[in-house]
């Protein structure tokens, strides 16, 4: 009976282990409760079949926690990755009892007290290394290919049947098996990282070449309008010094008021975007707000200060955030008759906020259902992953929140980052 508690409570810190080192991940905060709930449950693993009932279980409630944001394959990656590294290591470690063994108060104080902590401490040092790897892998390769998650989740679940066999050398050949797959991951993200560059650096390249032509093309029509400048004068003064009230006002509406009706939404648009400094933004946003102006779109951007992109945040990322929130807002914008896209940019209280607002055909949009894969709004296929992709890159930066409404056929998307540099605010203006 006494050993049998001891197996109970070794048992329990195995999977409050697992609990605590998957919360380390920052894809889902659990509550207190639920790491209890989840640490207790490993005390029913017996054998193979409670093993995977304890995968099953544990990757249900992380789905159902997050609201079916992490498919339930990649909860079981997520889950039988770290049972099946954390039980290795406490399987190596346990050799060292053989040391200790006749000494019973020896070896229950390092079965009960060192070994969690031990297997703790080596797992948190692993993970800090190998975290970025994992997440990214799970969020931007296996959340795309569920073919890929399932065969990976049975190569990692195989080792609970490997560990219940006879099969002689199977703490060696699970451990093998184990670092193949950690090296598996480590290659793939980091060539999937490397292609994902090279596809966003191509489309800053051509964002940027866009966005000099824009900027060439309104001095063209600034020079132009420079040229003659001094005749619009000279015809508007010649009118004012004879009293001719009728004939200002044709200089007016015929040259001066049509110039600035050409002019001012780009020049509007070039002078906010000035006072950001990143280049790959400032090609992006210049890319989308023109094609909302192209589109017919009532167009106003607001970036009254200087603003530096916080540098935890990847420029690739921001890029992809950006796309993704001004592409879905331009398209819904366009499904409206005299649609409406407002951006806004500005630092306040140490915090930076990215505010996208614009016009919709619904009344109000139902917001639990945004971050389902594959929901849209949009009649046409294909559509229904930007914002789930969204969340996918989100989950890397737990400083960055997203605070979504829509009332009054309205929608409004607004990210905020803790910890940017103090300035002033900025509001939308209409």
């Amino acid at each position: 009976m006494f050993y049998l508690v001891i197996g109970y409570v070794s048992l329990f810190f195995q999977g409050l282990i697992i609990t605590l080192l998957f919360n380390q991940l920052n894809v889902i905060s659990l509550q207190r409760k639920f790491i209890m709930l989840l640490s207790i449950s490993m005390c029913f693993t017996y054998g193979w079949w409670g093993c995977l009932i304890y995968t099953i279980i544990f990757s249900m409630i992380i789905t159902h926690l997050s609201q079916k944001k992490i498919p339930i394959l990649l909860s079981m990656f997520y889950v039988s990755y770290l049972l099946v590294s954390t039980t290795i290591i406490y399987q190596l470690l346990d050799n060292v009892l053989a040391l200790i063994e006749g000494n019973y108060t020896v070896m229950i104080m390092f079965e009960l007290i060192i070994l969690p902590w031990v297997v703790f401490y080596l797992q948190t040092s692993l993970l800090y290394y190998f975290k970025r790897y994992l997440v990214y892998f799970a969020n931007h390769i296996l959340a795309k290919y569920r073919f890929q998650a399932a065969i990976l989740d049975v190569t990692l679940l195989s080792y609970i049947y490997l560990r219940f066999s006879d099969l002689p050398n199977r703490l060696l050949i699970a451990s093998v098996i184990l670092v193949v797959i950690a090296a598996y991951i480590y290659c793939i993200t980091l060539y999937s990282q490397k292609q994902a560059i090279k596809l966003a650096q191509a489309e800053q390249l051509q964002n940027l070449i866009e966005y000099t032509a824009q900027i060439e093309e309104l001095y063209d029509k600034l020079r132009h309008f420079k040229h003659d400048y001094k005749n619009i004068l000279l015809s508007l003064e010649y009118c004012l010094d004879n009293d001719d009230l009728a004939g200002a006002k044709k200089v007016y509406h015929q040259a001066i008021a049509p110039t600035r009706s050409i002019i001012s939404p780009e020049l509007q648009l070039i002078c906010q975007l000035q006072n950001i400094s990143d280049p790959a933004l400032k090609g992006i946003l210049s890319n989308k707000l023109a094609l909302a102006l192209a589109k017919k779109l009532s167009v106003t951007c607001e970036i009254a200060q200087k603003i530096t992109l916080d540098p935890r945040v990847t420029q690739l990322d921001m890029v992809r955030l950006l796309s993704i929130f001004m592409d879905n807002a331009i398209e819904a914008a366009c499904q409206v008759n005299k649609g409406c896209l407002d951006f806004a940019f500005f630092e306040h209280d140490n915090e930076q906020f990215i505010v996208i607002r614009n016009s919709t055909k619904y009344e109000k949009i139902e917001l639990q259902l945004l971050d389902k894969v594959g929901y849209t709004t949009k009649n046409s296929q294909g559509h229904g992953y930007g914002l789930a992709n969204v969340s996918a890159i989100l989950r890397d930066y737990p400083f960055i929140s997203l605070n979504t409404s829509s009332s009054h056929y309205i929608f409004q998307q607004e990210l905020i980052i803790t910890g940017g540099d103090q300035d002033e605010h900025c509001y939308f203006r209409r």
